[in-house]
């Protein structure tokens, strides 16, 4: 069987839902991929009607607040089957755990580091990428989230 020899692009560049930063603030303890989309699982992406090449999905810490600092937590990266409501471990998977430091936001002297974690893998049509913590946010702080990628 000849091997394929073109390479692939997306169509069109797909960063995240409509809003394109969504900020989690809700705590889920569990890394088994049960929750509940919208409450303790932020939906950051979700593919095309064709699949879609994720490269990297970066989270960055937030505040409202002039130098607040944000919880330490840890978080989450799954991919799922579903898109909306309650998931399930049989239609959501782990894929990624990342040490969120505390970090002082919105400062005048020193900016805050984000975190990349590379994806570099292709997600079938509907499929969602969704990012949980384990602890909720402090007071006017928030770790947002928005995959990069593209859609076919």
């Amino acid at each position: 069987m000849p091997a394929n020899l073109e390479p692939i692009y997306s169509k069109q560049g797909n960063t995240g839902c409509v809003a394109r930063w969504l900020p989690a603030t809700t705590a889920n303890v569990k890394s088994d991929g049960v929750g509940t989309i919208g409450t303790d699982m932020l939906l950051a992406f979700t593919a095309g009607t064709n699949g879609a090449k994720m490269d990297r999905i970066r989270l960055a810490p937030a505040a409202s607040v002039a130098a607040t600092a944000t919880t330490g937590t840890v978080g989450r990266v799954y991919i799922s089957s579903v898109t909306s409501g309650a998931t399930t471990n049989a239609n959501t998977f782990m894929i990624a755990e990342v040490a969120l430091p505390s970090q002082t936001c919105d400062q005048t002297t020193a900016a805050t580091s984000f975190i990349d974690i590379p994806l570099g893998f292709v997600l079938p049509a509907g499929w969602t990428i969704l990012f949980s913590m384990h602890h909720a946010a402090a007071a006017n702080t928030s770790w947002g989230a928005v995959v990069f990628g593209g859609d076919y």
